[in-house]
């Protein structure tokens, strides 16, 4: 089944070549088509599109926009890792099957390297695949309450 990854949802502020890697990894082990949609505009020298064999990378304004629009009307039989709720709830209402960003980078973790480890396919990227799977390194489900400053007006 191919997949669509909410680049930048997946990176969860990191850096793009760590999500862009295990989808590779992913595509080959499970030769599978891989699409990556990233919110903002490309690297320098990088069009709007990558093709990356198996992998096709794509930049846009609105990621979650272009991924609903390319799975409107063909969803069924895609597989879609976010962690956004709106986009989740989306999706699913195209027929495609949500995966949460946890569960795909458990699933890179245990990929087999090229020296028959799981999650060894690049120098230390099991550790950062791994660290990125474990829930406690992750964004809670929903914002903490944080408390209003008082201005500098405000304490005159």
């Amino acid at each position: 089944m191919p997949w669509l990854l909410d680049g930048n949802n997946l990176a969860a502020g990191r850096d793009r070549e760590t999500v862009r890697r295990a989808a590779l990894a992913l595509a080959r082990h499970e030769r599978v088509r891989i699409h990556v949609f990233f919110d903002g505009t490309p690297p320098p020298g990088t069009g709007d599109v990558e093709h990356l064999g198996p992998v096709e990378v794509r930049y846009a304004g609105d990621a979650d926009s272009a991924i609903v629009a390319f799975l409107r009307g063909h969803g069924r039989g895609w597989r879609v890792a976010t962690d956004d709720r709106e986009l989740g709830r989306r999706i699913r209402a195209e027929g495609a099957e949500l995966v949460a960003a946890a569960g795909f980078w458990d699933r890179i973790s245990r990929l087999p390297g090229e020296n028959g480890e799981t999650g060894a396919r690049d120098a230390g990227a099991g550790e950062s695949f791994g660290r990125l799977a474990r829930e406690t390194e992750r964004l809670p489900d929903a914002p903490a309450r944080v408390r209003r400053r008082r201005t500098h007006r405000e304490t005159r």
